[in-house]
């Protein structure tokens, strides 16, 4: 089980947002709910926008234990590379998987410029799995012979063939160099076709969501080591 580290809940670069949730949400918009005893992070989308309460539908099912009704989580949305967080109280888990969750806002939110994050252009082979997806006949389906367009040590973007939405999430492994492999799960935050040569494929861009701290250490080495070449 990946679990993220620690310091990513350090809000570096990070000032407290007045707008409510509300105005910076949309019906229809992927955004993350991190549970902040575990850190874990699962990924939703938003279903329904009230001034004081947000519905939302996880990308899959989830136990009645993963969080409860009561519980305080935090919910992440990125925008033009700006992630926003917000703390909320969850309101009520209902449906089927426990799929459908209603939170509360509490509070005002806390925005961090991602700008300031090392994005470094660079074909790096990727290998993935797809573990869940809005089109269930993907899941499970494996891609091999993809690379990297752009990266940070938040995520990534590439393009693929399979018609992969936002929210669907994959098991990725990063080939760093021929001895040096990074896993990680993250979900797609983008997806739209572009054409190349003739015929269309998807541009997928890749929020990680769980990542060792050791691997992400890795990572963070080599593309210092790639932005000084």
């Amino acid at each position: 089980m990946f679990t993220r580290p620690k310091h990513d809940r350090d809000f570096s670069f990070a000032r407290v947002l007045s707008a409510g949730l509300d105005r910076r949400l949309s019906i229809g918009q992927a955004i993350s709910i991190c549970l902040l005893e575990s850190r874990a992070e699962l990924a939703a989308t938003v279903t329904k926008i009230s001034p004081d309460k947000i519905s939302l539908e996880l990308s899959r099912p989830t136990s009645p234990l993963s969080f409860q009704e009561g519980e305080q989580v935090r919910i992440k949305c990125l925008e033009k590379r700006i992630v926003y967080c917000w703390d909320v109280e969850v309101v009520e888990i209902s449906g089927p998987g426990n799929k459908h969750v209603e939170v509360s806002i509490r509070g005002e939110g806390v925005t961090v410029e991602r700008r300031k994050s090392l994005r470094v252009s660079s074909s790096i082979p990727l290998s993935f799995m797809v573990i869940d997806a809005d089109q269930t006949y993907l899941i499970g389906e494996r891609v091999l012979n993809v690379a990297t367009q752009n990266i940070t040590v938040g995520g990534l973007r590439f393009e693929t063939s399979l018609p992969l939405k936002v929210g669907d999430t994959l098991e990725m492994n990063l080939h760093l160099s021929p001895s040096q492999q990074v896993n990680a799960v993250g979900w797609v935050v983008l997806s739209e076709p572009v054409e190349r040569g003739g015929k269309y494929v998807n541009s997928v861009a890749l929020e990680f969501l769980q990542v060792e701290a050791e691997e992400q250490k890795q990572l963070l080495q080599f593309l210092a080591q790639s932005a000084d070449e």
